[in-house]
């Protein structure tokens, strides 16, 4: 089996309703599909995550750079197509939209694997369970959005059977050292005290179900810890990437400063083993969280999985994407045996929910349940896929 053809399919939804985290505000839900196709007919998606970067970025890098050198290349060799596709792009790569364009490829050559063995590719990754755990991610920043309508919001997700929420914290607009400021917009924004009573509300809206917080890295470690004994009463049991991946000395001190229910959770910002490895050898997070459309595909989620275990932590996937993205996190997710609930995202999003000829099987509870269904595990609608096509 040869590879034949590489092409990028950018998808675009505008919101209808603004919404916004610690530091972004989200007015359009984009991703970049990877199509490769093969002489034998069989062909496999990807996606390569963007984290809001221009579109023709990612393509560019695909098209342009990585396409010429995995064209009549056997699409079943991928750790050999991995590293290719690496040590061709060292100087200038192993971060940023270089790697996010690597592992939209690699999701892509695991889906054409699974469909040339008929297994999911959970199961061609040794298979732990066909079910997984998540948690509602929501919680948001959006104008008018006041503490009724949070908890109502949070109610609706109790409802759904979720057991577990994360909301946003950090948009706020009373710090002077914080990186708001610098956002194209600082709308919406809150005190680190109306913060701490948008948690209580949750708080009150969920009961004993889990409540975690997500910074997306606009506090400091030292904001961070003056609020720890605050979010510990309030029953927080993680905080996620509460300040920048960077900071390794003061993650450390964070983990340090932890109540004992609480976790540090990170760093979807990152990429690579080699960066997660200094996160782990160090201590400076306690649950590991890669995006497997950024840090390097199936491929190298899977060794920092491994490094996970074998250094005593759990994974659990963040995914904020489309339904390709949200099938390849379950398929990740199902392959281990030291995953904590995965991420699954709540806001309005047409191109995960829109964009598959059949929708994600749930229970009760929302634990997605995988089939047998070869690759990915689902079929997307190329009629729908076009109709969020960005134009040329």
């Amino acid at each position: 089996m040869k590879i034949t053809h590489i092409q990028t399919l950018p998808l675009q939804f505008l919101c209808e309703n603004v919404i916004g985290d610690a530091l972004s505000t989200v007015n359009k839900r984009q991703a970049v599909l990877v199509k490769i196709e093969t002489d034998s007919g069989l062909y496999g998606i990807g996606e390569a995550f963007t984290y809001g970067s221009a579109l023709d970025v990612t393509q560019c890098i695909i098209e342009k750079q990585f396409a010429p050198a995995l064209i009549n290349e056997d699409p079943l060799n991928i750790e050999w197509l991995w590293q290719k596709l690496f040590w061709r792009s060292v100087m200038h790569g192993k971060r940023g939209m270089v790697m996010g364009a690597m592992s939209g490829i690699d999701i892509a050559l695991w889906d054409i694997l699974g469909k040339a063995a008929n297994l999911p590719i959970y199961k061609l990754l040794g298979g732990f369970s066909n079910k997984v755990a998540t948690y509602a991610s929501g919680g948001f920043y959006a104008p008018g959005k006041n503490l009724t309508a949070l908890k109502k919001e949070m109610e609706t997700y109790m409802a759904q059977g979720y057991r577990a929420v994360k909301i946003k914290i950090g948009r706020n607009i009373d710090s002077l050292t914080g990186p708001l400021k610098y956002m194209p917009s600082q709308a919406f924004g809150e005190t680190a005290a109306g913060d701490l009573m948008r948690v209580e509300a949750v708080r009150e809206s969920i009961g004993d179900s889990q409540l975690y917080v997500d910074m997306n890295a606009a506090w400091s470690a030292k904001t961070v810890i003056a609020h720890l004994s605050e979010l510990d009463r309030l029953g927080v049991s993680w905080i996620e990437e509460p300040t920048l991946v960077d900071d390794l000395e003061g993650c450390v001190r964070i983990v340090r400063s932890l109540p004992d229910r609480m976790s540090l959770v990170g760093f979807e910002t990152e990429q690579g083993l080699g960066n997660f490895n200094k996160l782990i050898k160090n201590c400076a997070v306690d649950i590991i969280q890669p995006d497997i459309g950024w840090t390097g595909g199936f491929s190298e989620c899977k060794k920092i999985a491994a490094l996970s275990q074998a250094n005593g932590r759990a994974v659990s996937l963040h995914s904020f994407g489309s339904a390709v993205h949200f099938a390849a996190s379950l398929q990740m997710s199902a392959s281990l045996s030291n995953v904590e609930r995965m991420e699954s995202e709540e806001n309005n999003n047409p191109l995960k929910s829109d964009i598959t000829l059949t929708p994600f099987i749930h229970d009760e509870q929302m634990n997605f349940h995988l089939t047998d269904a070869p690759g990915l595990g689902i079929e997307l609608d190329w009629n729908k896929v076009e109709q969020y096509a960005v134009k040329s």
